[in-house]
Order: structure tokens, then sequence, then C-alpha cells
């Protein structure tokens, strides 16, 4: 089910996924209440979107190097760069 929840090409329901592994709602709902659970949809989100850093990373710069000003400022927020960002 963390699977079905983090894929972010799939765009059915909740209920639909639920349907799909064979569960009920009230039981992905019991799920998403414990702690233990939510730690290993994070998990595997954060190992998810691990692999995928380089490649965002590259597409920011390249609209940075287009001239995109809010890719730009969201740059130099992201390496501290902006004033809004400097902890002095």
């Amino acid at each position: 089910m963390a699977e079905l929840l983090l894929d972010p090409e799939d765009r059915r329901t909740k209920k639909e996924k639920c349907a799909e592994v064979g569960i009920t709602p009230k039981t992905l709902w019991k799920w998403m209440n414990d702690a233990r659970y939510v730690d290993f949809v994070n998990s595997q989100l954060d190992r998810y979107t691990n692999g995928e850093l380089a490649e965002v990373w590259r597409a920011l710069i390249n609209q940075c190097k287009r001239g995109n000003v809010q890719a730009i400022k969201l740059f130099f927020e992201m390496k501290e760069l902006h004033p809004d960002t400097k902890a002095w």
C-alpha cells in the first residue's frame, strides 16, 4: 500500500488503491494513525526523493539559466545565499 500511496503517477483514489491490495479504507486509516506505518511510509518517501535529487537540482539549474526569477530565488534560498535565509 505504501508504494501505491507514494506513486506520483497513480492518480487513483485511496479507496481504489485499498481495493487493489485487499484492505478497507478503515484499515488504511488505522495504519495512517500508527506511528510505525507512518515512519515506514516516510522512509520510503525519503528513499524515493533522494533518488530523484540530482535530476531535480538539474531541472532547477536549467530554469535558473533560462532566467526564471522564481527558480533563481529558490536556488539562492536552497543554497542559503538569499538575504532572507541568512541567520545574522
